[in-house]
């Protein structure tokens, strides 16, 4: 073969592997961010509706479905660039509050919305570049109380970058006045809920380990109750705490064992909280979290992830009976390409 011939067939041939290359690009579904279900979901006053985030491409909308799963219906759509997360409805269930989030210079924010169920109007109730993460209504739905984090950054060198210096907020709905209720700067801080009397605050912090604390509302006292239950890890690692409605259980996520690459499974624990003794009610062997409970029947939602400790979650929202004796995921139905 002359050496014209084996250019020719060179040449010929990187000419096919470049249209081939090339083809599989142009029908290739290229992501562009994170497609799925948020973590946190929220279920109305009446049990009859559950309120989620799914993300499009990397920005979060809010849906409602049936608490029994089914088609689901946009109700609120942001702009691009931009994420509505972490639902709460308020006690009548006439609104609900969430966090509008996104991110500038790599510096992200987050503000509070409010938004009527039935109507879907929508109006801002913080402006400017404030960085909230959640929030909650008083039982008596005349305020909000909701967590700030002071900065976003890493304190060591083999940290990621995360919402730090936490306290906790106070908004009347009323005036629309906003007080500090803590002046802690705490390291962390979530799960923040109000006690069924209104006289307590509850919510999940770490310092130099991860507590679960009800500070008074009177004088600001704290009780930290510690779980009565075997862990798989050398100490606790408490998650996602949340309140019964009759706020006499809370139900959090913790280690119950761990896989056979040593990473840790998370478990739905229910704690008592006259005598602090905890069991495990789920066993998923995957991560469960954001555990709501049903306001009338001894049941919850749980967010499970399927792919905990991957690059990217692949969250399922599943119904859990209080006694774990019973589990039914929810099948949801996300509409295509609807817009408000």
């Amino acid at each position: 073969m002359t050496l014209k011939m084996k250019n020719i067939l060179f040449i010929s041939g990187m000419l096919i592997l470049f249209l081939l290359l090339w083809s599989v690009t142009l029908f290739a579904d290229v992501p562009k961010g994170f497609t799925g279900y948020g973590e946190t979901t929220a279920i109305s006053p009446d049990d009859e509706t559950l309120v989620f985030s799914y993300y499009h491409d990397g920005d979060a909308s809010l849906y409602a479905v049936p608490v029994d799963g089914g088609e689901a219906t946009l109700l609120a759509q942001p702009e691009e660039g931009t994420s509505y997360v972490n639902p709460a409805f308020s006690p009548d269930g006439d609104m609900i509050v969430f966090i509008k989030q996104w991110q500038e210079e790599e510096q992200p924010y987050g503000e509070l919305m409010l938004m009527g169920a039935a109507s879907g109007e929508k109006r801002a109730l913080t402006s400017g570049y404030n960085l909230i993460t959640e929030a909650v209504f008083s039982p008596d739905g005349g305020s909000l109380y909701f967590l700030q984090a002071g900065v976003f950054q890493n304190y060591s060198d083999i940290a990621r970058e995360r919402p730090h210096d936490f306290d906790i907020h106070r908004m009347d709905l009323h005036t629309y006045e906003t007080e500090q209720v803590t002046n802690k700067k705490a390291y962390d801080m979530s799960s923040l809920a109000v006690t069924p009397d209104g006289e307590e605050l509850m919510y999940r912090s770490y310092e130099d380990s991860d507590r679960i604390i009800f500070m008074s509302m009177e004088n600001n006292r704290e009780t930290s109750p510690v779980p009565i239950f075997d862990v798989a890890s050398e100490a606790p690692i408490l998650s996602s705490p949340a309140l019964s409605s009759d706020g006499e259980q809370v139900i959090f996520s913790d280690v119950a064992s761990k896989d056979e690459n040593g990473t840790f499974i998370y478990e739905g624990f229910r704690m008592d909280l006259d005598n602090y003794e905890a069991e495990q009610i789920t066993n998923f062997q995957e991560h469960v979290t954001e555990p709501v409970f049903f306001h009338h029947s001894d049941r919850l939602i749980v967010t499970v992830d399927k792919q905990f400790a991957q690059r990217e979650s692949d969250y399922q929202y599943w119904e859990v009976s209080l006694d774990g004796t019973e589990q039914r995921r929810l099948h949801i139905e996300i509409p295509e390409g609807e817009e408000l």
